[in-house]
């Protein structure tokens, strides 16, 4: 089933922006449904949508923990999902 990933980036925007394509990409080719990043007290509020918890967590525990530590960039604690009826693309 569908989850929707909230979790806070310990970054600025400008860090954030410069890692995203990359990011994003290695996302998409892990079942990434939709992303989404906003400034929040902290760093970077993300909510995305994967097809499974399990898909999520190999891409965090692999591709995104491996470019977190490249970039000196502590990992994030808050990590929650939320189970969803549909995660459809527009």
């Amino acid at each position: 089933m569908a989850v929707m990933v909230t979790l806070t980036l310990k970054l600025d925007a400008a860090t954030y922006q410069a890692a995203h394509g990359e990011l994003l990409k290695a996302a998409r080719e892990a079942g990434l449904i939709f992303h989404s990043g906003r400034e929040v007290d902290g760093g970077i509020g993300v909510v995305d949508f994967w097809p499974s918890a399990d898909a999520f967590q190999a891409f965090f525990n692999g591709p995104a923990s491996e470019r977190f530590a490249a970039a000196g960039v502590e990992p994030p604690d808050d990590v929650e999902f939320a189970e969803v009826l549909n995660a459809d693309r527009g």
